[in-house]
């Protein structure tokens, strides 16, 4: 008697995780109207049942949450046509939390909305963080009931500038920075706060990120990088490089390592993925920043499987899965045969399609550039609503992280692409 196939659900998807696809399974896949529409008819073949579900047309991470009931009603339907799901995948930013959500509907294994939710809402998650005795930046909740009194009293707190955010996005999203108290004051007092905001002391110091593999409450892989740039000053102000240099130093990797073994056992991730922000300050001091349970953005997960061999976003599905880790290499970044790398993607400017007229530098890259991806004279760019939009990556292998750091910045200064109009 022939079994039929198990049930998987997806939570989200992008054309670049087809390669994620298994076959053996029944693929259903639950997405927002827009990308439902731009599927590829080769991926669209893919799955058995696609619910396309109706979201604000803005960019908000919390929109799939929104739509929870639409998923339930698509899944419950799902399942009396293909039996029910044995498992459901989130792997971005904006399904972690459904996908948790959706796993408790359902009464599946896998991690649990409350470690999602911390993983979501920063001010949540501080909370856990900072009981566990990990060091992280002042912060309060703040919203529409914040006044101007309440704006003067948090500056005064935070000498050096304050940062306001909202909970639940990621990669600077709705992000501003006052470096002056007053500009801070002014702008509640005539702006007001939206819903459901954070307020956070300014940080100096080194931006870095951690990411990594744990399976059992062990972590299995580490890397710890620098921002050449942090991604705000990439985000916000342009001219600024899109990428990070490793750590090379053992003992500041080991104390990384420390704080994300407990920041994660304090948002209760025992298995999956995770990339973590943290400051380096400049008396050494490591202060958390924030958490996600999926693979790192921009070139981040990509730069790692092509120096360290891991792939991230296959791990995370093995995870939602269910299934055993592949990875069975050096358990940290400096316990292999590579003492430093990096990562450098040059983007394109804002704004609509756009056609390469020259391309400058690709032909003076440093020996340290072990891969790279340029465009060519009559490549396209789409106006597509990407935030970051790559016209140059480059991943670089050198002898330490300050030669990788000057030949990613002699990259970023040297090369160079010239657009006209479609």
């Amino acid at each position: 008697m022939n079994q039929q196939p198990s049930h998987v659900v997806h939570v989200g998807f992008d054309s670049k995780q087809e390669r994620l696809l298994r076959t053996g399974h029944q693929l259903t896949v639950l997405l927002d109207d827009d990308s439902a529409a731009a599927l590829p008819a080769g991926i669209r073949d893919r799955f058995a049942r696609i619910g396309a579900l109706h979201v604000p047309p803005q960019a908000d991470l919390g929109n799939y949450d929104t739509a929870f009931e639409q998923m339930t009603a698509y899944v419950d339907k799902f399942a009396t046509e293909l039996g029910p799901p044995v498992a459901v995948v989130g792997l971005s930013e904006e399904s972690v939390l459904p996908a948790a959500r959706l796993r408790e509907y359902l009464a599946l294994p896998g991690m649990s909305a409350r470690t999602a939710l911390l993983l979501r809402d920063k001010v949540r998650m501080k909370e856990a963080v900072r009981a566990a005795g990990v060091d992280v930046p002042r912060f309060w909740p703040v919203g529409p009931d914040t006044t101007a009194e309440d704006a003067a009293r948090l500056v005064s707190l935070t000498p050096d500038g304050i940062v306001l955010k909202p909970r639940s996005q990621a990669a600077a999203m709705g992000v501003s920075i006052f470096r002056d108290p007053a500009a801070f004051i002014a702008h509640v007092r005539d702006v007001g706060v939206g819903a459901d905001h954070e307020a956070e002391e300014f940080l100096a110091g080194d931006l870095c990120h951690v990411d990594g593999l744990i399976r059992g409450g062990r972590v299995l892989f580490l890397s710890a990088a620098t921002y050449l740039a942090p991604p705000y000053d990439v985000v916000t102000e342009g001219g600024h490089p899109l990428g990070s240099v490793s750590v090379d130093d053992p003992a500041l990797l080991a104390a990384m390592e420390d704080l994300a073994t407990t920041v994660l056992s304090a948002v209760g991730l025992d298995d999956g993925v995770f990339h973590l922000e943290l400051f380096v300050r400049p008396d050494g001091r490591l202060t958390f920043l924030e958490v996600a349970g999926r693979p790192g953005g921009g070139g981040i997960a990509e730069h790692i499987h092509r120096v360290h061999g891991i792939d991230l976003a296959e791990e995370a599905l093995r995870v939602c899965l269910g299934e055993r880790p592949r990875y069975d290499g050096p358990r940290t970044i400096l316990d292999g045969d590579v003492p430093a790398s990096g990562w450098l993607w040059v983007t394109t400017p804002a704004g609509g399609d756009r056609k390469v007229e020259r391309v400058r530098g690709s032909d003076r890259l440093p020996g340290s550039v072990v891969h790279s991806v340029v465009p060519s004279v009559g490549d396209t760019f789409t106006g597509a609503a990407e935030l970051y939009r790559s016209a140059g990556m480059f991943t670089f292998v050198g002898e330490s992280a300050r030669s990788v750091a000057a030949d990613a910045h002699a990259v970023w200064s040297g090369f160079s692409v010239e657009y006209g109009p479609l």
